[in-house]
């Protein structure tokens, strides 16, 4: 079981403790003291960065600047991943069953995620995946509990990818050449790692 530790006052949290603010984690109070949720769009924003309106309502600078209907309906783009896994929860429900697959989930600001989100459809362990910019000292970070089974990964597909434990659990990043160049591989290594691993009973 890998720890998590708030980026601001260092306390141990537990994973259902655990929010997350431009990748790094923080507790709750942490969290509330630095962070805003824009009223409209539900973007993420430092305090500092928010524009409050007269009854301490924060916004972000797109929506604070727009003439924008409050009324309107929500109506939030639904991709192809998620639209499965809508499918699949609603006819489990009409069954009787239940399903602990779900989908991935990704960076919603880099672009390239969603592709990879959609491919890689519904999982049976999720994780959390971001991209890292190129370097040259790592192309790879995986949390603690991933580290193993991505490090396996690359070692029998014979990849030449180099891989640094990273924070927090269940957290995979993978750099823009890889995501560009290496996509086939990228999904083998999400599939292998997000599988539910048989355990074969001692004799």
């Amino acid at each position: 079981m890998c720890k998590t530790y708030c980026t601001n006052c260092n306390d141990q949290l537990n994973e259902d403790e655990v929010r997350y603010a431009f990748e790094d984690p923080y507790c709750e109070n942490c969290f509330g003291d630095r962070f805003s949720y824009c009223e409209r769009c539900d973007t993420l924003m430092h305090h500092s960065d928010a524009n409050f309106s007269s009854d301490g309502t924060p916004y972000c600078d797109d929506c604070y600047e727009e003439d924008f209907d409050d009324d309107c309906p929500d109506n939030p783009d639904v991709d192809d991943a998620d639209r499965k896994l809508i499918i699949e929860l609603s006819r489990n429900f009409l069954l009787g069953k239940s399903t602990k697959r779900s989908v991935i989930k990704i960076n919603q600001n880099d672009f390239m995620l969603s592709r990879i989100k959609e491919k890689v459809g519904l999982v049976d362990s999720p994780i959390y995946l971001f991209g890292l910019k190129d370097r040259d000292e790592y192309q790879v970070s995986a949390s603690q509990n991933l580290i193993d089974a991505v490090k396996e990964n690359v070692l029998l597909n014979g990849l030449d990818w180099k891989v640094i434990e990273g924070i927090g659990c269940s957290r995979l990043g993978i750099s823009y050449s890889l995501r560009k160049d290496n996509l086939g591989a990228v999904l083998k290594l999400i599939r292998n790692i997000t599988r539910v691993r048989e355990t074969v009973p001692a004799l």
